[in-house]
């Protein structure tokens, strides 16, 4: 297991507070997921759980980093929500009868809580009396995915340490290594994605991005037939309102060439499509038709036992008389 390139030198700086005794007892990292935060945590674990370190370097050979490969080490404590998906008092006091007992390796003590947004108001309560007063050599790693005001007394508690996505080109060339696809190709999943390389690589390798592809070619040559209700099928098989979301994506490409933004378009393996849809659409008219597929996916997903193929149905008979607005004028 290696740590991925761009979370290097967040942990060389971690460790650095570590050996200059000037770490503080509870990090939380704020990011955003598929980021690989989680196997950040693990390494600076690993580095304080190991026996023989050389310098910012766990050994990789001591009794503890054995017990962290074959994950069973008896200090580390990885706290998953199980129960209804939430971390309740009763996990708490789980946490606080592991951090009151002395290391059984004679070290270090940690506590990993992965998703502070699963953590009740009750939890939270409970747990600040335990981040106020830890014992020595334990250590409290805490990742929140959401805004940083979510818990503020919480937040108060800890050291908040902002881990960024990588930049684009940096993500890029990670890619390249672990794919095989084209640069297009790896730009586009990568800002479909919202930036994470680690949820645009499994996208990449998925069957997914192979139904995206063969999506858009069906929804391209239903635009070119003027018989958009080829695609209803399509639609009514599973992931819709992804498919939702691919086309609002597509739209807004199409707005941006009509504004000459080419260089922040997101499907940058479907320019020709792109151009057609610019070419042959106002961008009230793609506007329009972005917010009628929002509105539609809302309903999709608010609105208990709607008949999906109706609702479907309905709205690309809507957006058939929207486009053909243009034509008209």
């Amino acid at each position: 297991m290696k740590l991925y390139p761009w979370l290097i030198k967040p942990y060389n700086s971690i460790i650095r507070q570590y050996q200059t005794k000037k770490a503080h007892h509870a990090i939380l990292i704020n990011t955003q997921r598929g980021i690989g935060a989680s196997l950040l945590v693990w390494f600076i674990s690993k580095w304080l759980l190991c026996l023989k370190r050389v310098g910012i370097n766990f050994c990789n050979k001591c009794h503890g980093c054995k017990l962290m490969l074959s994950n069973n080490h008896p200090d580390w404590h990885n706290f998953i929500a199980e129960k209804n998906n939430i971390f309740s008092v009763e996990n708490i006091r789980k946490i606080n009868k592991k951090i009151f007992k002395c290391a059984q390796q004679g070290g270090s003590k940690i506590i990993f809580l992965s998703d502070t947004e699963k953590l009740t108001e009750s939890a939270i309560n409970a747990f600040l009396k335990t981040l106020e007063e830890p014992p020595k050599k334990t250590w409290f790693f805490l990742v929140n995915y959401k805004k940083l005001t979510l818990h503020s007394t919480l937040n108060s508690r800890c050291l908040i340490y902002k881990l960024f996505t990588p930049t684009e080109k940096d993500s890029l060339k990670w890619l390249e290594t672990e794919n095989i696809k084209k640069t297009r190709s790896n730009l586009t999943a990568l800002r479909i994605n919202q930036g994470s390389p680690l949820f645009a690589k499994k996208f990449l390798n998925s069957n997914l991005w192979v139904d995206r592809i063969n999506f858009y070619k069906y929804l391209y040559n239903a635009f070119k037939n003027k018989d958009l209700l080829k695609i209803l099928p399509l639609l009514q098989e599973k992931n819709n309102t992804i498919k939702i979301d691919w086309i609002c994506f597509i739209l807004f490409d199409s707005i941006k060439f009509n504004f000459n933004e080419k260089n922040h378009l997101t499907n940058f393996d479907q320019i020709e499509f792109i151009k057609f849809l610019a070419c042959n659409y106002t961008n009230i008219i793609l506007d329009v038709s972005i917010r009628t597929w929002m509105h539609c996916k809302y309903r999709l997903l608010n609105i208990p036992g709607i008949n999906h193929e109706l609702l479907l149905l309905e709205q690309l008979l809507k957006w058939e008389k929207i486009l053909n607005l243009t034509l008209e004028t």
